[in-house]
């Protein structure tokens, strides 16, 4: 399992087959929805996961991802508000 806290919305690389991502959000005052997409194709996404401000549950926000994978996050909240999580990847529950 890989866990990154920092820049959350840097690329990312699927290193085993059938991978999972999730994300936990520590800290947000606004509710968030967040997708998966595509490196360099904001066409080939996932649906957005919403994640209400204050929740700190783990969500799976994309499942069964092949090795070699590279992944961004997008993120719709309100403007300006500051907010921090973990990114898993690479597990299977």
């Amino acid at each position: 399992m890989r866990t990154a806290s920092a820049d959350l919305l840097a690329v990312r690389t699927i290193t085993a087959d059938g991978s999972d991502v999730y994300l936990r959000i520590t800290s947000s005052p606004a509710d968030l929805e967040i997708r998966w997409y595509r490196d360099g194709d904001q066409r080939v996404s996932g649906s957005p996961v919403l994640f209400p401000a204050g929740d700190r549950s783990r969500r799976r926000i994309g499942s069964n991802f092949r090795a070699g994978t590279t992944f961004c996050l997008g993120v719709v909240g309100a403007s300006g508000d500051a907010w921090c999580g973990v990114v898993d990847w690479n597990v299977y529950s």
